[in-house]
């Protein structure tokens, strides 16, 4: 890149929340050895070297930034994975015009779960500042047969206009992953 381009991008990422974390933390959120880690921090350090703001040096110990994380995820997928890096495809957000209980959302995820088979789903349900209940989750099948199996089952309990209803490709898997660990247990169904 030019260095005019890098200078807009330190500027714009200069601005971002200052989470860091360093390259033995990672092992725990990728499932990499220690020794793969350090391969891969190799490569990662060329690629951002430009880029100050996300990947600092301090000493011999590295500062990764949050967002930058996904460079280190498994290239090949293990037998065993994760919650963060399974190969999460879509995120799925509900949110009801009218209070229901948890027993309610769990059903309904269910019954989601029920149109997708072979798909993995992990689910939190959490409570919105007017004390309602609303769900998020992360399915590992593609965008467009995860909205056609949510809307199904949304459409049959609760009418169209008593919903709001977000199903979006996800970018950033472990970013992902910490926003659905901030509010309690994730049930993987």
């Amino acid at each position: 890149m030019n260095v005019n381009t890098n200078e807009t991008i330190n500027n714009i990422n200069k601005n971002r929340v200052k989470i860091f974390y360093q390259l033995n933390q990672l092992g725990e959120i990728t499932g990499l050895s220690p020794r793969t880690l350090k391969y891969r921090m190799k490569l990662v350090s060329k690629k951002y070297a430009d880029m100050p703001s996300l990947l600092i040096k301090n000493g011999r110990a590295w500062q990764i930034h949050y967002t930058i994380i996904d460079e280190f995820m498994p290239i090949y997928t293990k037998s065993q994975t994760t919650l963060s890096n399974h190969k999460w495809e879509t995120f799925v957000t509900w949110n009801t015009k009218d209070n229901y209980d948890v027993k309610y959302h769990i059903q309904l995820i269910t019954e989601v779960k029920e149109k997708l088979p072979s798909c993995n789903i992990a689910y939190v349900i959490e409570t919105d500042q007017r004390g309602y209940n609303h769900l998020h989750a992360l399915a590992d099948s593609l965008n467009d047969e995860v909205k056609e199996a949510v809307s199904d089952v949304m459409e049959k309990y609760v009418n169209k206009g008593d919903y709001r209803l977000q199903i979006e490709k996800i970018n950033n898997r472990t970013s992902v992953t910490s926003y659905l660990k901030k509010s309690g247990t994730i049930t993987i169904i």
